[in-house]
């Protein structure tokens, strides 16, 4: 029969188990101590410092993503009004065909609300203006062959708003252009400054 180490009392079994009379371990080791109670702790500084980095993280990948998309979309936003302003000068140019095929010889006018006097609204219902980016688009015809006007031409000075010639008979045919700032010119059917997509 064992015995408790401590108090010598007669014991069930020597182990760390506590004995029935003394209270302490019966084999003898000392008393185990409690172990003192977790404490959840949080460092105020870690938490800080992983908001930051993660907020820098956060914003870096923005500034990434807007570097990326930003000068698309403006040469998006460019080339739509480049489109715009073809198809308008297009527009134009199909009402002075059909008034020529009706007279003879194209629409004599120095601004385009003369033009838009002559062709409006039998052949255009509204005659545009402006091209895609607010600036005026200039008509322009002349004679070659004729004492009548037998040639015309449409321009838009395009985003920057300035003609780089006098006049539209000026220009020489069959250039394309990636700039934005370079003009648009439409003659006697088709065009012969345009944008190169």
């Amino acid at each position: 029969m064992p015995f408790c180490a401590n108090c010598g009392q007669q014991v069930t079994a020597v182990s760390y188990a506590p004995c029935p009379h003394c209270g302490r371990p019966s084999n003898g080791a000392p008393p185990r101590v409690a172990a003192p109670p977790v404490r959840a702790t949080t460092n105020t500084a870690t938490v800080l410092v992983v908001v930051l980095v993660g907020g820098l993280v956060v914003i870096a990948i923005l500034g990434i993503l807007a570097a990326i998309a930003i000068p698309n979309l403006l040469t998006a936003m460019q080339r739509s009004k480049q489109k715009r302003s073809m198809a308008d000068i297009r527009s134009a140019a199909t009402a002075v065909e059909a008034w020529s095929t009706d007279t003879g010889h194209y629409p004599e006018a120095s601004t385009m609300d003369e033009l838009e006097q002559q062709l409006s609204p039998k052949y255009i219902a509204v005659l545009p203006k402006v091209d895609g980016w607010g600036n005026p688009i200039k008509y322009a015809c002349w004679s070659v062959a004729t004492a009548r006007c037998d040639s015309y031409a449409f321009g838009s000075a395009a985003r920057d708003g300035v003609f780089s010639q006098d006049s539209l008979k000026d220009y020489a045919g069959g250039t394309g252009t990636t700039n934005f700032d370079d003009d648009i010119i439409y003659s006697n059917g088709g065009f012969i400054q345009y944008p190169q997509n």
